[in-house]
């Protein structure tokens, strides 16, 4: 039950896209894609695939996406930024990109599999509080910085749950310290709370935008494609 909504809900951050003025903003637009491609990739898990073709479709799929999921934060991250921040980030995009690609060439997808995804998670993480940090550093938010610290904090929460059951199932079988129902358990409510706390986010951006604009005022996205 609480896998099938979470995967459900993964869903809705595309739909908000819906939204003019949420369209308007690329980090925006990514960020619906990424959650689109997440709950994609988490489709199969709601029933089994019987057709051999769609399961190794969906295997092939999971496979990529992992690859491209912490690049695709990172670059997220990066057009929600400007100025010196925003070339860092593409600098350590740029580099994990290349990275991956020279570990895979050299010892092959399974053996390469958990280091890239432990090193991703945590450059997410890490990325992630400081973002937070900086928003509450700041005194003064503009609308867009205050729906981010929501994608910030559902981050924190999803990337941070991850990383907690990624350890747990390398650690030595021995301990006792990992139960595969738990880790499902921990990671689909992890994901059901962090797509609320980011429909929460775009939400709010979406809906203040709207009612300005009924107000009869004016709104120029600051973060659009077209930012540096």
């Amino acid at each position: 039950m609480i896998s099938s909504l979470a995967i459900a809900l993964c869903f809705v951050p595309f739909l908000f896209l819906g939204f003019k003025k949420v369209r308007q903003v690329t980090t925006y637009k990514v960020l619906g894609v990424y959650w689109l491609l997440n709950g994609l990739v988490n489709l199969p898990h709601i029933a089994p695939i019987q057709q051999a073709g769609i399961r190794d479709f969906f295997t092939r799929f999971s496979d990529w996406y992992d690859l491209a999921d912490a690049p695709l934060m990172l670059l997220i991250f990066a057009l929600a930024s400007t100025g010196k921040w925003r070339k860092q980030l593409l600098l350590v995009l740029s580099g994990l990109v290349a990275g991956e690609a020279i570990f895979l060439l050299a010892k092959g997808y399974t053996y390469c599999w958990p280091v890239i995804i432990f090193v991703g998670v945590l450059l997410v993480l890490v990325y992630s509080v400081i973002g937070l940090w900086q928003f509450f550093k700041q005194m003064e938010h503009d609308r867009f910085e205050n729906s981010m610290v929501f994608v910030y904090a559902a981050l924190i929460f999803a990337y941070g749950t991850y990383l907690i059951i990624f350890l747990l199932s390398y650690l030595p079988k021995s301990t006792g310290g990992y139960d595969l129902q738990d880790s499902y358990l921990m990671y689909y409510i992890s994901l059901a709370l962090a797509a609320v706390l980011t429909c929460a986010g775009i939400w709010s951006y979406g809906l203040r935008s709207r009612r300005r604009a009924k107000a009869g005022g004016t709104f120029r996205p600051r973060y659009s494609s077209s930012s540096s």
